[in-house]
């Protein structure tokens, strides 16, 4: 039968490990970035950072961990684990359904804004389609003007629409935004937006994956504007376009799309980035292998690393938990009941089952009892002083069960709790003689219950 709680400890164990992994590689990315700077191809850098984006949501670390590092414990639970993980589940609920909302919001708003635009002029189309004709697209995509656009974007994956202001551009000016914005569709930038956003709800309580979000947005803008430089042919009259919109644009975050500007700092950023990688004259592919040999390495060590300390810390979590409720269980074992004695009622129908046991034996029984229903373990032989201990545990918490024992006279010793998992007794004999064990549940549901008697020596 399938347990909700282990489910719920193993779904928690996969996100946190996913989120150690991609956070590790990340490091590792911004690390050496900085180390091999320039001498690196941009394109490799945004590829390495595509693959740690796909790393927050492939559980590399739980795989290792349930199929390699699995002693026994992990993923075990005690009520204490099971209570913590409940209020990790609420906690991470509240705040994935907040970040969902805020992105959901922005994914409104631009479908919003394409129900106000209307299809572009005659010759914005030709330029349009004499654009997607060199960069060698073929797909049908919309384009729209709108007065509310100041900018050009691109949005929608199915249905991928650009959207272009209404005012008037120059045609080198106008076919520089139809380039950006179709290179954005070309390199597939807007579903890896979304891939991003999707992590960012999932891994929202990870301090750092803002930046992670914001990085790959970055990239994706050097990586455009490297390209669309080539066709327009001047750094200069490219970024000299996306100064003049950067004039227009307010508010255009608010848009879950890719733009042409999003801040001013960023395009300081890129035009950095664009000087900085158009000065490169081939591509160094030591350098490419070094990097990539260093960055997987590190990515691999570090996996097995957190890995195998989850495994290490939950295995010392469960233990000293398990430690802790024992020794609860125990106390409340030592706690005594009261014996009451009665003459056995015979208007119950007894459910009988022979078991014939004598000295030292110990039997274990499976059973279901119904409500207002007893059952009764006959021919147990017990001589003078011996023990006849009874331990019964159940699926549910019990209501008025009763258990006890019966001599050959139908005189009945028995004990009686409320509202608990398990009920265990010692009853001493005090003459020889063959007894009866029955177990009567008045519980309004029927319980499913494992009895162990055990005929022992007293002490």
């Amino acid at each position: 039968m399938i347990d909700i709680r282990e489910i719920l400890v193993r779904i928690f164990s996969a996100i946190f490990l996913s989120m150690c992994t991609g956070s590790c590689m990340f490091v590792f990315w911004m690390a050496l970035r900085k180390i091999f700077a320039d001498r690196i191809y941009p394109k490799v850098y945004d590829v390495i950072l595509k693959i740690i984006l796909i790393a927050y949501y492939v559980p590399a670390g739980y795989l290792l961990v349930n199929i390699f590092f699995d002693n026994g414990y992990v993923f075990d639970f005690t009520g204490t684990i099971i209570n913590v993980f409940y209020a990790i589940a609420l906690f991470w609920l509240a705040g994935a359904i907040a970040t969902v909302l805020k992105f959901g919001e922005r994914t409104f708003r631009i479908r919003r804004e394409k129900e106000r635009c209307f299809p572009c002029k005659m010759y914005v189309q030709k330029i349009f389609e004499d654009c997607k004709r060199e960069l060698g697209i073929r797909r049908s995509i919309e384009v729209l003007q709108g007065y509310r656009i100041q900018i050009p974007m691109t949005a929608g994956i199915l249905k991928p629409c650009v959207f272009l202001p209404v005012e008037d551009m120059e045609e080198e000016q106008l076919k520089t935004c139809i380039y950006h914005e179709l290179t954005h569709y070309k390199k597939h930038d807007i579903f890896w937006n979304y891939i991003a956003c999707l992590m960012v709800c999932i891994h929202w309580y990870c301090p750092w994956i803002r930046t992670v979000f914001r990085k790959n947005d970055e990239w994706s803008e050097v990586i455009c504007d490297l390209s669309v430089i080539g066709y327009v042919g001047s750094a200069k009259h490219y970024f000299t376009t996306i100064f003049e919109m950067s004039q227009k644009s307010q508010g255009i975050k608010a848009y879950r799309a890719a733009c042409l500007f999003e801040s001013q700092d960023s395009l300081e950023q890129r035009i950095y980035y664009a000087m900085m990688y158009r000065k490169q004259k081939k591509i160094k592919y030591a350098a490419v292998i070094t990097m990539t040999v260093i960055f997987c390495g590190m990515s691999v060590t570090s996996t097995l690393a957190v890995s195998k300390g989850y495994q290490k810390v939950y295995t010392k979590w469960v233990q000293e938990t398990e430690i802790e409720e024992e020794a609860e269980i125990v106390e409340t074992e030592e706690i005594s009941y009261e014996e009451k004695t009665a003459i056995l009622r015979d208007e119950i129908g007894d459910k009988i089952k022979k078991i014939n046991m004598k000295n030292n034996d110990v039997r274990t029984l499976k059973e279901s009892i119904k409500s207002g229903k007893r059952i009764r373990y006959k021919k147990i032989y017990a001589k003078q002083n011996q023990v006849i201990e009874i331990s019964v545990a159940g699926d549910k918490k019990f209501q008025n069960i009763k258990v006890g024992i019966v001599d050959k006279n139908n005189n009945i010793r028995y004990i009686q709790d409320n509202k608990v998992e398990e009920v265990i007794h010692a009853f001493i004999i005090k003459k020889e003689g063959i007894y009866n064990v029955f177990i009567e549940s008045e519980n309004k549901d029927e319980v499913e219950i494992i009895a162990m008697i055990a005929l022992e020596k007293s002490e």
